[in-house]
């Protein structure tokens, strides 16, 4: 998510994400700017940076966000890294979601976010029936509270960033 691109361009179905913190991409964008061109003048140094580029992706907590919004706004991500890939592997990416939902898969995946959407919208506002608030209940008497989300740890982190290149690797 290297920089905020012209929104008058992109899908609307899929907003660009936003973090009330900043992020990596945000603080440092440079780090983020990549196109094809730059592994063939320091191959090392574009390796290093792309590297930590993805380390720096692997923590963040809209990196799926980010993904999505990347795959789908082809003409706004022409360059760069935005959720730890490049221009040739988001690509790819869209080949085999296009292989796996079908040519029109924008339209699938939005329709799918939409039916999410609704169904949180609909989970805050319908309480729960007497049933299931005893088995809430009980629940929170035998396990106690559920914790709060923590930041990822650092092997947390090292782990998502193995996820993700043996993903890309396989792509």
């Amino acid at each position: 998510m290297s920089r905020r691109p012209d929104t008058a361009a992109t899908d609307p179905r899929f907003p660009f994400p936003h973090s009330p913190t900043r992020t990596s991409c945000q603080s440092q964008p440079t780090l983020f700017d990549f196109t094809n061109g730059d592994r063939t003048a320091d191959r090392a140094a574009t390796d290093k940076r792309l590297e930590q580029a993805r380390k720096e992706c692997s923590g963040c907590p809209l990196a799926t966000d980010c993904l999505k919004w990347a795959l789908v706004n082809k003409e706004a991500t022409r360059v760069g890294v935005w959720a730890a890939t490049t221009p040739g592997q988001r690509t790819d990416l869209r080949k085999r979601l296009a292989d796996r939902l079908g040519p029109d898969w924008i339209d699938v995946l939005a329709a799918r976010e939409k039916a999410r959407r609704e169904r949180a919208a609909a989970a805050r506002h319908t309480p729960l029936s007497v049933s299931q608030a005893r088995i809430v209940r009980l629940d929170r008497e035998v396990n106690g509270p559920m914790p709060a989300r923590s930041p990822l740890t650092a092997q947390q982190q090292q782990h998502n960033l193995a996820r993700l290149v043996a993903g890309l690797k396989a792509a």
